[in-house]
C-alpha cells in the first residue's frame, strides 16, 4: 500500500486531517497524500431543498467511504510495521507551518559561533562571545564559541589513512553538532579572513559538517564596516551553506565597539545584532525537516 509505505519524514499533515478523511491518496504510482478538494456542486433548479438534500446525503455517504478507505490502508500500514502507525495517535497535532508540529516544544537552535581572527583581543571575538550573552534572552536559541585558532593549514598531507589530525576532527565534530553558523568575519585586504577560509575549507571536506547549515555573517572593518568581507556568502555554495538574506550588519571598528564591561556601546547595533540572531533562529526553524512522529 502507498500510504504503509510512506515515510514519516515526508509526511507533513495533521493526523486529524486523516482521521476526518480530508487526505486522500493521488497518483498511486507516486505514494503521495494529497489534500481532498471541496466537493461543491452547483445549487439550482426546480426542488432546490431535495436536491440539497440529497447532495448533502451523498456527501455524506462518500465523506464516510473515504474515510473508511483511508482507515484501512492506515491499517495496512500498521500492520506491516509502517512508520505511519503512531498517525492515530496523535489526532489533536496541529497542522503544517509550526516548527514542532508533531513534537510540540521544538528544539532550541544551536548555532557555531565563529570568529574569523586568531586574536585574543579580536572584535570578532568579542563579538561571539556577546552573541552568546545575547541568546540567553532569546527563546529557542543556543549560541556556543568554536575555536578555530588552533586548526592547521589546509593540506591534505595531513590527511592520513582516511583521518584528519585530532584539532581538525574535534571542529569538524563541534561545527555538525550544530545546525546553523554565526560568522564574525572581520575583513581583510577586501576579502575574507585567512583564519576563517582556512577553517571552512577543513570543514568542506566532509559534507555533513557544512552541507544544509544555515549561516549569518557580522563583519567588521574600516569605512564600509567589512562589507567586502560579506563575499563569505559566496565561499559557502560549493559546500550547501544556507545564508540568511537580512537583516546584515556591518559594524564600523573606526570608533569603540565595546566598553571596558564587554557591552557594545551602540545600542542600535544592539538592536540589530539581536535582529539578525532572531532571524537566524526563525530561518533555520523554517528549513528543518519535518519532525518525525
Amino acid at each position: 500500500m502507498a500510504l504503509a509505505a510512506a515515510s514519516t519524514a515526508g509526511f507533513c499533515g495533521s493526523p486529524q486531517a486523516v482521521l476526518q478523511g480530508s487526505l486522500q491518496l493521488g497518483d498511486l504510482s507516486s505514494g503521495r497524500l494529497s489534500m481532498a478538494k471541496a466537493n461543491r456542486m452547483p445549487f439550482a433548479g426546480p426542488g432546490g431543498l431535495a436536491v440539497r438534500a440529497e447532495q448533502q446525503q451523498s456527501l455524506a455517504e462518500s465523506a464516510a467511504t473515504s474515510r473508511r478507505a483511508m482507515l484501512g490502508l492506515v491499517a495496512a500500514g500498521i500492520a506491516s510495521g509502517s512508520l505511519v502507525q503512531t498517525v492515530l495517535a496523535e489526532t489533536k497535532a496541529p497542522l503544517v507551518g509550526t516548527p514542532g508540529a508533531f513534537s510540540g516544544i521544538p528544539k532550541p537552535v544551536k548555532i557555531a559561533g565563529i570568529a574569523g581572527s586568531i586574536s585574543q583581543s579580536a572584535i570578532s571575538k568579542q563579538l561571539i562571545h556577546y552573541a552568546i550573552k545575547l541568546a540567553e534572552s532569546i527563546p529557542g536559541l543556543e549560541v556556543e564559541y568554536i575555536d578555530i585558532d588552533s586548526l592547521p593549514l589546509f593540506n591534505l598531507d595531513l590527511v592520513r589513512h582516511g583521518k584528519y589530525p585530532d584539532v581538525v576532527q574535534t571542529f569538524m565534530d563541534q561545527v555538525h553538532a550544530t545546525d546553523g553558523i554565526l560568522f564574525a568575519s572581520p575583513e581583510y585586504n577586501y576579502t575574507v579572513s585567512s583564519p576563517l577560509k582556512n577553517a571552512i575549507d577543513w570543514a568542506s571536506m566532509e559534507p555533513t559538517v557544512l552541507g544544509d547549515k544555515t549561516a549569518a555573517i557580522v563583519s567588521t572593518g574600516w569605512d564600509l564596516g567589512g562589507s567586502r568581507s560579506q563575499y563569505l556568502r559566496q565561499i559557502g555554495i560549493r559546500p550547501d551553506v544556507y545564508f540568511i538574506n537580512k537583516p546584515e550588519l556591518f559594524i564600523n571598528v573606526k570608533r569603540k565597539v565595546f566598553d571596558d564591561n564587554g557591552n557594545i556601546t551602540d545600542s542600535d547595533i544592539e538592536k540589530e545584532f539581536r535582529e539578525l540572531l532572531i532571524s537566524l533562529r526563525n530561518f533555520t526553524n523554517r528549513l528543518r525537516p519535518c519532525p518525525r512522529i
